[in-house]
């Protein structure tokens, strides 16, 4: 009599686990590699990181990570949604969402030409952190408006 397999699933070849779970996002991934063996393998694929990876990576992270790139797909993921990397000309960062892979940008205000706004009396002043001793931030609100356009 032979023994009955734990999961049915557990049957199917690991190239068809690996195309399911990169049709899924990144915490999908992340939670499939818990489900069994067979998952995990499939979870950890190099194929499945890649699809999550954004496809112009190396034109825009090139030369950008501090430290030595990560040796898998997975662990460069995991560094870009982690922390955050300093563009070209140090005014824009980028990061992945951990749970979709997206691309997020934050731009430097101070970098910005905001038309009709760039004077410092149309900004709200609502709180500020300084200290003599070190660079103080400022945090100021940007007047309500009905479009914003960034150039």
């Amino acid at each position: 009599m032979e023994t009955p397999v734990a999961c049915e699933i557990e049957r199917l070849p690991e190239d068809l686990l690996v195309h399911v779970i990169s049709l899924t996002s990144p915490a999908d991934a992340f939670r499939a590699s818990a489900v069994s063996r067979a998952f995990h393998a499939a979870a950890e694929s190099e194929t499945v990181w890649s699809r999550f990876l954004p496809s112009d990576l190396p034109r825009f992270a090139k030369n950008e990570l501090t430290r030595k790139p990560p040796s898998t797909k997975k662990g460069l993921f995991r560094r870009l949604s982690d922390e955050p990397v300093l563009l070209p000309h140090k005014f824009v960062r980028m990061q992945l969402d951990k749970a979709t892979g997206t691309k997020c940008f934050t731009l430097s205000a101070s970098a910005l030409e905001i038309k009709h706004f760039s004077h410092a009396r149309n900004w709200i002043p609502v709180g500020s952190d300084f200290d003599n001793s070190k660079r103080g931030k400022r945090f100021d609100q940007f007047p309500s408006t009905p479009s914003l356009k960034v150039y």
